[in-house]
């Protein structure tokens, strides 16, 4: 599992990095289910598949080469990704309770 930033590191980039700092803090809380569901195996396992498939559909969105059934894909992918890493995370931190009380 990777380690979370300390206190002081955090507080370092945004010394550095001011409002793009604030900013990509803010975009990293906002997939946070995701970045701990990625960080479990259970995770890693159940959502590589469709991280494959998003990355896919995203370059060819991007290269706008997508055709609209592709970008209707990459909307259902996307929703998937979100709710599945929501529900792995909080699955992994109730085990992480559990374990912190026992």
């Amino acid at each position: 599992m990777i380690p979370y930033p300390t206190r002081e590191e955090v507080d370092s980039f945004l010394g550095k990095m001011r409002k793009r700092g604030e900013r990509t803090l803010s975009l990293l809380g906002q997939y946070n289910e995701f970045i701990v569901a990625m960080n479990t195996t259970v995770g890693r396992e159940l959502l590589s598949d469709l991280v494959r498939e998003h990355e896919g559909l995203l370059d060819k969105i991007s290269g706008l080469e997508a055709t609209e059934e592709e970008k209707m894909q990459y909307k259902v992918v996307r929703r998937m990704l979100l709710a599945w890493s929501g529900k792995i995370a909080a699955f992994e931190n109730k085990i992480q309770e559990i374990k912190r009380a026992v």
